[in-house]
């Protein structure tokens, strides 16, 4: 699965789970100053967040990941596991690798924070 944005490649899941473990929830920075654009037939959405003033281009599993992080806090594991769901994939390690590789990419960005911060 691509990357939503373009982002730094990990070797595997288990950094993450070392550096923020395993039970790390993550949620939107400052959700309500994210302001949404998508068009019926593009597969991306734009996200303008008004804090940083910056503008990104997202796949729609990038779109995804920050949609719900802006309405619950949840854990890799279960952002993973959700996002297979709800696009009819394999929750495999290739999906968990992205999604924690989007974490962090986002993180970088100021736009998700975890609770262990």
């Amino acid at each position: 699965m691509d990357l939503p944005v373009k982002a730094w490649k990990t070797d595997n899941v288990s950094d993450m789970e070392l550096t923020e473990g395993a039970g790390t929830r993550w949620f939107a920075n400052g959700p309500e100053q994210f302001c949404w654009a998508d068009w019926p037939d593009e597969e991306e959405a734009v996200l303008f967040h008004q804090g940083s003033g910056d503008t990104l281009m997202l796949n729609p599993l990038g779109e995804y990941l920050l949609k719900r992080l802006q309405q619950e806090q949840l854990t890799h594991q279960q952002l993973s596991a959700a996002a297979a769901d709800y696009f009819h994939i394999d929750n495999d390690a290739g999906l968990t690798e992205s999604i924690v590789t989007s974490l962090r990419t986002f993180r970088s960005l100021g736009l998700v924070v975890s609770d262990t911060l």
